[in-house]
């Protein structure tokens, strides 16, 4: 069933999730399909906050099935989220939700100062509140952010890697940049695939990236982004190829 359901439109996989047929499915049925859809690389977010969304009305309780989408940066997903956690008296326990509610109210100097703050924090809910604010369309916020996660000791890889499926240009961007500075080898891991990422800066990013990594590993991703369509990134690759 998920098989032929992955292969509709996105449009089409929400239509069918709200169809009768759907509905008249037993409820664990229901249930178990639902967490095999969000859990689904790649899935669109409006089918995911739709899956989030059912999942609630069908009295599914996992808080940590539904804090594992917190930093997701569309956001209906993220207000999915916050109803379900919030109807299961959940909400408040976070912290979450709260301080990135607060967050967006500030003006810019006040966001700065309490992006500052979260920085000072070195908890988990710390770091989750950073990478879900990656997803604000500010500059000075995500420069900050990436700073920071860029120099520390420790930090959880793989949550940023959950964020590039459904994230924003400048989303990715920041994400690869981060991975870049770490010289982190998951960077290597999804390469194959940022090489032909539609956006200019989410390349340029990856080739910076890739060119603070072992040159042997990376020789070969640099050589195919010497022919990148775009003549900043071809001639930026063609520089750092003539150095390897």
């Amino acid at each position: 069933m998920l098989t032929d359901f992955l292969k509709l439109s996105p449009a089409s996989q929400v239509k069918f999730l709200k169809t009768e047929q759907f509905a008249q499915m037993e409820k664990s049925r229901c249930i178990e399909f639902l967490k095999e859809v969000a859990l689904t690389k790649d899935i669109s977010s409006k089918c995911l906050a739709c899956t989030l969304k059912i999942l609630r009305e069908l009295k599914f309780q996992d808080r940590a099935f539904y804090g594992s989408f917190l930093q997701h940066p569309d956001s209906s997903v993220y207000m999915a989220c916050k109803k379900a956690l919030s109807e299961r008296g959940f909400d408040t326990a976070f912290g979450f939700f709260p301080k990135r509610e607060l967050l967006k109210k500030q003006n810019m100097e006040k966001k700065l100062a309490a992006v500052k703050n979260i920085i000072s924090e070195t908890d988990q809910s710390g770091e989750d509140l950073l990478i879900s604010i990656l997803g604000e369309d500010n500059l000075k916020t995500r420069e900050l952010i990436v700073k920071e996660l860029s120099k520390r000791a420790q930090i959880d890889e793989g949550k940023l890697l959950k964020q590039l499926p459904h994230s924003l240009w400048y989303v990715r961007a920041a994400i690869v940049e981060i991975l870049g500075n770490r010289q982190s080898p998951l960077l290597l891991e999804i390469s194959e695939k940022l090489l032909t990422d539609a956006n200019v800066e989410v390349r340029m990013k990856l080739l910076e990236g890739l060119a603070k990594l072992d040159r042997e590993q990376v020789k070969e991703y640099i050589l195919r982004m010497t022919k990148d369509p775009h003549m900043r990134i071809s001639r930026e690759a063609k520089r750092i190829f003539a150095k390897i």
